[in-house]
């Protein structure tokens, strides 16, 4: 059902170097869709839920820059094979670290200790230098799924059609990188898929696409299956005894609205075990603030501490209600990878 190509006719892009290859390029980003379809223009990739990063290959070495520009190639050693894979002296690719399980599904949670390791949170991490494969519990893998730079050429103006076969063409692929693979067409068939193996959702893009750096447009749209997100801790509360030790009760979680201000979504209390809860808290604590964050701060019944919009969290969650809110969210992960402002909600 898979496919490493798309339906178009490939053609023949000069390698020669015309330009320096830019520092940074921000990622595309999708918006929301509502159901699955098929379309003859449309390609249908998984949607990973991995740490979305760009790795930027340069004569033999490798940056993996997250969305804040942080590189994360010093925690993950695993991915320093990657320009040997590549047939580029310069390359940009966008795609996702992920882990892989032993029944070969995205298990985001895998990616935890490492992520943690980057924010400070775990005191005991090894250093970057001494992480190992043991470190993580499944297949640790980059998975590119566009190509962005090559050469010395930009190909962001490009159609996706033809980034798409680009990228496929110079990847050598292995279970630690490789291009992703994706449906032509069939969304719905391949939507029902990802659902029978409860798997995040699918990714709609249309193949005559060009790559749009910073946007966020509807020639991409994500159509969920489980629900999950980043969101700006805003507060925490205490009192009430919801945790044992009881470092805090409650994080307050937000995301920035079609206005830019940040809106309340809901608390989250679960998924933190109680060492990490503190760490949490110690991670907080020099972000204190006088007021809410919030433009609409929330009615809190116990003692809060409100700080700066900083800090950025991966929550799971069973739905949005109507008030808008986050059902049932389950703490994932810190994302110290991403910046406050990539958190939108629609």
């Amino acid at each position: 059902m898979t496919s490493s190509s798309v339906d178009e006719p490939t053609s023949i892009t000069s390698r020669t170097r015309t330009a320096a290859m830019p520092s940074r390029i921000e990622p595309m980003l999708a918006s929301a869709g509502s159901e699955p379809f098929d379309s003859p223009d449309h390609i249908f990739e998984l949607m990973w839920g991995g740490a979305r990063t760009m790795a930027h290959v340069r004569d033999g070495h490798v940056r993996i820059l997250g969305r804040n520009g942080l590189d994360l190639a010093p925690f993950f050693p695993e991915l320093y094979l990657i320009p040997g894979l590549i047939d580029a002296h310069e390359a940009i690719l966008d795609g996702e670290i992920v882990v892989i399980d032993s029944e070969g599904h995205p298990a985001f949670e895998a990616l935890r200790p490492r992520l943690h390791a980057i924010a400070g949170i775990d005191p005991a991490a090894p250093p970057p230098e001494l992480l190992k494969p043991k470190n993580i519990a499944g297949q640790l893998s980059y998975q590119a799924f566009d190509l962005l730079w090559l050469d010395g050429r930009s190909t962001t103006s490009l159609p996706l059609w033809q980034r798409k076969n680009m990228l496929h063409n110079a990847i050598r692929p292995t279970a630690e990188f490789a291009a992703v693979d994706f449906v032509n067409d069939e969304g719905v068939a391949f939507y029902d898929a990802v659902l029978e193996r409860r798997l995040e959702g699918i990714v709609a893009k249309q193949k005559a696409g060009p790559y749009l750096p910073g946007e966020r447009s509807k020639s991409w749209l994500e159509i969920r299956a489980l629900r999950s997100g980043d969101f700006v801790v805003g507060g925490y509360t205490f009192g009430g005894a919801y945790r044992r030790g009881e470092p805090f009760s409650q994080v307050l979680l937000g995301g920035y609205g079609p206005s830019g201000d940040l809106e309340y979504v809901g608390s989250v209390s679960g998924g933190l075990t109680d060492s990490e809860a503190r760490q949490l808290v110690d991670l907080l604590e020099p972000l204190h603030g006088a007021g809410s964050p919030f433009v609409d701060p929330p009615p809190v019944h116990r003692l809060v501490y409100w700080t700066k919009p900083e800090l950025v969290c991966h929550v799971r969650f069973s739905e949005w209600a109507p008030d808008g809110h986050l059902r049932f969210p389950i703490f994932s992960a810190l994302r110290p990878d991403l910046r406050a402002d990539d958190c939108t909600i629609d």
